[in-house]
């Protein structure tokens, strides 16, 4: 940091996210409880949160980490400061709310929307039933005609 001339820059990370971070190290700010807060109505977030911010964090958590694993497939930079990365991040921890309290239909909603932006935004979305592309296995040969059935093949 030294040799950049930003030592001097603080830089916190929550606790909640420290492990999380470890695995993947996003830049940008974190989002937070606060922020996901601001999505939802204020009925709706003590809902999903349960009254608790440290359930916001472990959905936070889990987006950060599904998130990750998504943009690492589609070889995306982690930056929480790009606003479609953020976005995704925000909407999957909703998603992740949703679906902590059994409401998969609320959920599956917010998780279509999230794979909409990414589709967009990168062309593609790696679905988890499908194995990730590794090229041509094998070449199919098409059987030449036999005597008298020429027509057959047209």
């Amino acid at each position: 940091m030294e040799e950049l001339g930003i030592d001097d820059i603080p830089c916190v990370t929550p606790p909640e996210l420290e492990a999380v971070m470890a695995t993947f190290n996003p830049l940008g700010d974190p989002i937070t409880p606060v922020e996901v807060a601001e999505r939802l109505s204020e009925n709706l977030y003590k809902q999903l949160s349960d009254g608790s911010d440290d359930t916001v964090w472990g959905a936070i958590s889990r987006a950060v980490i599904y998130m990750g694993t998504v943009l690492r497939r589609l070889s995306v930079p982690y930056n929480f400061n790009d606003s479609v990365v953020r976005e995704c991040v925000l909407i999957h921890t909703i998603y992740e709310l949703h679906i902590a309290l059994g409401h998969e239909e609320a959920g599956k909603e917010y998780r279509i929307k999230a794979r909409d932006i990414i589709r967009a935004a990168w062309g593609d979305f790696p679905e988890a039933d499908t194995a990730p592309e590794k090229g041509t296995a094998a070449a199919v040969a098409k059987p030449l005609p036999r005597k008298g059935f020429k027509d057959a093949w047209r």
